[in-house]
């Protein structure tokens, strides 16, 4: 009877030992994939941040043309999308967020040009 019970204390022992492995393998499973995951928003930070300034330039650019507001957008999308293609950046999943951060700085650029009007028409 002895010896079941030392083989039946070896048993618990290996099973302690294993739930413990277990749960720092679980442990160490979310710590990796929360590591990669921040890797990843990093890197979509620092390529969007590239994104915005490929898009500045574009737009100081064409904002010299003659060419009417729909065109100017196109025509800063097309610069982007060159840009992106040389520099080795996947413009695609930024594509909407591109389009909408044209439209927030365009609209910017709109209401200063509206406000500049309206002080200067307000002093005379």
């Amino acid at each position: 009877m002895g010896e079941w019970l030392d083989t039946a204390q070896q048993l618990v022992v290996l099973l302690t030992g294993l739930a413990g492995l277990i749960s720092a393998g679980i442990g160490a499973f979310f710590a990796i994939r929360n590591w990669i995951k921040a890797t990843k928003e990093k890197s979509a930070k620092e390529i969007w941040a590239m994104i915005m300034s490929i898009a500045d330039a574009a737009m100081k650019e064409v904002e010299k043309s003659s060419a009417d507001g729909a065109t100017k957008k196109e025509l800063v999308v097309n610069a982007v999308k060159e840009g992106c293609k040389a520099a080795g950046l996947d413009l695609d999943p930024f594509i909407d967020q591109l389009g909408a951060y044209i439209d927030s700085c365009i609209g910017w650029y709109n209401g200063m040009t509206d406000s500049a009007k309206a002080a200067k028409k307000a002093k005379k």
